[in-house]
């Protein structure tokens, strides 16, 4: 006998629903309308990076933002000719990367790579903009969970590089005469 086969339009469904509810879960996106937040989970595009593979480069022009669902990410800038790690976002910890992109165009000042297998949700810039014109009233508050975001990235980058900071590089304030 065989078995029955699942209606499409209902595992649609079921994968907006989900997607839906881990957007809830995220900050930038927890707090906001129902209705947003299921726009959101319908214009959201679910992306899949191999290991190793470059997710984004550091000078391209950006368009999205990325939130990991599953797997890890390598955030990491070129300087001097030299690649130098800034983080590993993993999915149950710092979850997003590119949330400046829905604000602003720009070119990337960093670059991210898959450091295993990642899934990840992309936002675009577009569809940010379509869903804060149908939903004006959250538009403040998102755009300052986006800058929070940032901020508390700043933070535990320059964090990270002050930890790991060759000693030659610090300098001691001179001594007061």
């Amino acid at each position: 006998m065989d078995s029955p086969k699942q209606n499409p339009d209902l595992q649609n469904l079921e994968q907006l629903v989900d997607i839906q509810e881990f957007l809830n879960r995220s900050y930038v996106f927890s707090g906001a309308p129902g209705g947003a937040a299921k726009l959101f989970a319908y214009l959201a595009k679910r992306e899949t990076y191999k290991k190793g593979q470059i997710i984004m480069e550091e000078g391209k022009p950006c368009d999205r933002c990325f939130i990991i669902m599953g797997g890890e990410v390598d955030i990491h800038q070129h300087y001097n000719g030299r690649r130098f790690h800034l983080q590993l976002l993993q999915a149950d910890s710092l979850n997003y990367f590119g949330e400046l992109a829905l604000l602003s165009e720009f070119k990337w000042f960093f670059s991210a790579r898959a450091w295993t297998d990642v899934t990840l949700l992309s936002i675009s810039r577009e569809a940010f903009g379509k869903v804060m014109e149908k939903y004006p009233e959250s538009y403040q508050s998102m755009v300052k969970k986006i800058i929070d975001l940032r901020i508390r990235r700043f933070v535990n980058q320059s964090d990270y590089l002050m930890a790991n900071i060759a000693p030659e590089a610090w300098r001691e304030d001179p001594p007061e005469s």
